[in-house]
């Protein structure tokens, strides 16, 4: 065989069996379509990422590209999958954007509860951008989990530094200070919240409590009434007013503060809810509306045995209970003998 023939076999052969790779990868850069401009495209780039993934399961970009697409079609679960595969597979050297990557797969171990994974995310992201303010938000969230509290407070106040126009981090910096019982400092958080936007009613919330753990009843008591406008703190603010119009010896304002708190309750099982119904028991006790009062413990007892003194208060009023029970007892039978006469 001459030698240009030889060549040529040779050639023809290193042709055919990348042809046949090509083939059987079925995926050259930019085969999976990366348009998600419509649902068509989106499930047009689903099935081009599974078939994909199908002849090569070891493909990190497969599984990314898959990721990608069950995201843009609001499949949230499916997405982490394929984000956690190519991650255990390895995204260096795989044609993957590395930040991009990192930051959505962080957010997804946040959603799915995996907070150890998503931080180890953030502070590899804070070492390849050590500039961007809002990884160290997200660490400085994680903290607390893990029982550092210290770390929590140092990535919050380095985001803070880096963009202290930020009301999100200034307000987290606070309840980390809060928590800490550092209420000086917390307090000069929330003061720059509200500065950045007067509508925060969560900010208002924090002040009026601090107010309130000083002793300036008065002074928390217009910051709990605006955060009580605010659907998810609503209870807590209307328990935190009552507190106060309670410490301010205004029983009646009292009363219709946690009575308001009592109506909002969605889950009666939850602590809120149940000191919801004993500071009201506590009110309707101290102007000796004992049905009322009563009421009240027998519904934190219900769900509680053990809440607070709620077991003693009932052993101490049996008699008054019993004797209600008499009496009621007495006047239905007395109605219904009227009746019948």
């Amino acid at each position: 065989m001459s030698v240009p023939l030889a060549i040529a076999i040779l050639i023809f052969a290193g042709l055919g069996f990348l042809a046949y790779y090509i083939i059987k990868k079925g995926l050259l850069p930019g085969r999976i379509t990366t348009d998600y401009r419509s649902r068509s495209k989106i499930l047009q780039a689903i099935r081009q990422a599974k078939a994909a993934v199908e002849r090569d399961p070891r493909d990190a970009q497969a599984h990314f590209l898959l990721g990608k697409a069950f995201l843009a079609d609001k499949r949230e679960e499916q997405a982490f999958r394929e984000y956690r595969s190519a991650s255990r597979l390895g995204i260096t050297g795989r044609n993957i954007p590395e930040i991009e990557f990192r930051e959505t797969i962080a957010g997804l171990y946040v959603k799915f509860r995996e907070p150890e994974e998503a931080l180890r995310e953030y502070v590899l992201l804070i070492k390849k951008c050590p500039e961007n303010p809002e990884y160290y938000f997200e660490a400085g969230k994680l903290f607390p989990g893990r029982g550092r509290a210290d770390l929590a407070e140092q990535y919050l106040r380095k985001a803070v530094s880096l963009n202290p126009g930020e009301e999100r981090y200034r307000f987290e910096l606070g309840v980390q200070y809060h928590h800490g019982k550092r209420h000086k400092e917390a307090a000069a958080e929330f003061d720059a919240v509200l500065k950045l936007n007067p509508s925060n009613d969560h900010a208002q919330f924090y002040l009026g409590k601090i107010l309130k753990t000083a002793k300036d009843y008065s002074g928390a008591i217009p910051y709990l009434e605006k955060a009580a406008r605010d659907q998810e703190y609503k209870l807590r603010a209307l328990i935190e007013l009552g507190g106060c119009y309670m410490s301010l010896r205004m029983m009646e304002k009292a009363i219709v503060e946690l009575e308001r708190a009592v109506n909002v309750i969605n889950k009666d099982d939850e602590s809120e809810s149940l000191y919801a119904r004993y500071f009201l028991a506590m009110c309707y006790e101290k102007t000796q509306e004992f049905d009322k009062a009563i009421a009240q413990w027998e519904h934190i007892y219900a769900q509680k045995k053990s809440f607070r003194d709620v077991g003693e208060k009932l052993t101490q009023y049996i008699e008054y209970r019993q004797e209600n029970t008499e009496r009621e007892t007495t006047g239905n039978a007395g109605g219904n003998a009227g009746g019948k006469a």
